[in-house]
C-alpha cells in the first residue's frame, strides 16, 4: 500500500499532510497509511541482568529510514506470517536507531558470575616528600551463554555503564548509552559461549611525609606492594627523623636540668639575703652559688652546641625530602 501522506517540519513539530484529497460518506470513517516503507531491522536478543537474570528478551535493532519522523506508539512483531509479540516505538527522527523487545527468549540462557578473584592492588610511589598510594579496584564478570536454538543467536549484553569505573576488556562496545555497554556477542546454534567484560576503578591518595606518623610509615614500608627503592628511601627518611627527635628529646633534657639548678639559685639568693656574711653557712651558700654558675654556663653551652646540630639536622632532613623521589 502506498503512502498517502507526506512529512514536513515546522520548527521542532512535523506534520503529515495528506498527498491527496479523501472523500468519505456521511458517519463513516477510513484508516489512511501514513507510512508505507521497508525498516532496516536486525534480529537480536537483549539480555540485561536487573530485568531477567537468566532469560534475555528477542528483540530488534530497529532504524528509522522511512525519511520521515515517527511518532511513538505500539509495534506488532511478525515472523513471517506467525505472531511473535508486541513492543512499542519511542518517537523516532529520520535516521535513528532504537532497540525493540518483544517477547522473552526462552532457547537462550545467560549466566552473570562476578571472578573470584575481583580485588584491589595498590602502588606507593613517592614524590618529593610527598606519599602517593593509588589503589586499583579490579571487577570482572563473565557472561556464559547457553544458546539452546537451532539458529545462530546475536546476543546484546548490557552491563552497567559506571562513570568512576574504565573498561579494561580488549573488545569494545557495541554501543554505550547512559546506563549500559553493550556488547554484541554472537553464539552458534546449540553453543555456549563465554564472554567476559573487565573494568577497574582507581582511588587516589597523598599525604605529606611530615605529616605522617611513624607507624603509618612502618604500615606502608611492611606492605608488600611498596618497591624496595621505596621502602629504602622511607627508612632513610625515618632515620633522619629519629636522629632530629633525638636531638630535640635530649635539649629538653638539658633545659630541665639547666632549670632545676637556676630554680635552685632563688633558694640561695633569699638564704644570701637573710643571713649576716660572718655565718658559716653563708659562705657555703656562697661557694655552691659560685659552683653553680659554672655549671650553668657549660649547660648553655651545650644547649647551643645541640641547638647548632639540630638545626643542621633538619636542613638535612628538609632537604632530604624535597629531592626524595621513588617508586
Amino acid at each position: 500500500m502506498a503512502s498517502a501522506a507526506s512529512a514536513s517540519k515546522l520548527g521542532d513539530y512535523f506534520q503529515y499532510a495528506i498527498d491527496h484529497p479523501v472523500t468519505l460518506p456521511r458517519q463513516k470513517s477510513a484508516l489512511l497509511p501514513i507510512v508505507a516503507r521497508d525498516v532496516d531491522g536486525q534480529r537480536v536478543s537483549i539480555y540485561s541482568e536487573r530485568v531477567h537474570p537468566k532469560f534475555p528478551l528477542l528483540g530488534l535493532v530497529f532504524k528509522n529510514e522511512t525519511g520521515m519522523n515517527l511518532t511513538q506508539g505500539p509495534v506488532t512483531v511478525y515472523e513471517g506470517s506467525t505472531y511473535a509479540g508486541d513492543a512499542r516505538i519511542p518517537d523516532l527522527q529520520k535516521g535513528e536507531r532504537r532497540l525493540l523487545s518483544y517477547a522473552v527468549d526462552l532457547g537462550t540462557e545467560v549466566q552473570a558470575v562476578p571472578h573470584s578473584d575481583n580485588g584491589k592492588l595498590t602502588s606507593v610511589k613517592v614524590v618529593k616528600g610527598v606519599l602517593h598510594r593509588t589503589t586499583k579496584v579490579k571487577d570482572t564478570k563473565t557472561y556464559t551463554v547457553a544458546n539452546r536454538n537451532d539458529v545462530e543467536r546475536a546476543l546484546l549484553i548490557e552491563h552497567p555503564n559506571r562513570s568512576d569505573f574504565k573498561l579494561t576488556s580488549k573488545d569494545k562496545p557495541w554501543e554505550t548509552a547512559a546506563d549500559v555497554h553493550r556488547f554484541l556477542v554472537k553464539v552458534p546454534a546449540g553453543k555456549t559461549v563465554a564472554y567476559t567484560v573487565a573494568e577497574e576503578k582507581d582511588f587516589g591518595s597523598q599525604v605529606a611525609f611530615t605529616n605522617s606518623d611513624d607507624q603509618a610509615i612502618r604500615i606502608v614500608i611492611d606492605d608488600k606492594v611498596t618497591s624496595d627503592k621505596v621502602k629504602a628511601a622511607l627508612r632513610e627518611a625515618l632515620g633522619l627523623r629519629w636522629k632530629l627527635a633525638e636531638t630535640a628529646r635530649e635539649i629538653q633534657q638539658q633545659e630541665r636540668q639547666l632549670k632545676v639548678i637556676t630554680d635552685d639559685q632563688q633558694r640561695l639568693r633569699a638564704n644570701l639575703r637573710e643571713m649576716p656574711p660572718t655565718a658559716e653557712a653563708y659562705k657555703r651558700y656562697l661557694k655552691k652559688f659560685d659552683d653553680q654558675e659554672t655549671v650553668i654556663e657549660d649547660y648553655q653551652k651545650k644547649i647551643k652546641q645541640l641547638q647548632d646540630g639540630e638545626h643542621a639536622q633538619r636542613k638535612s632532613y628538609d632537604d632530604f625530602l624535597a629531592n626524595l623521589n621513588a617508586e
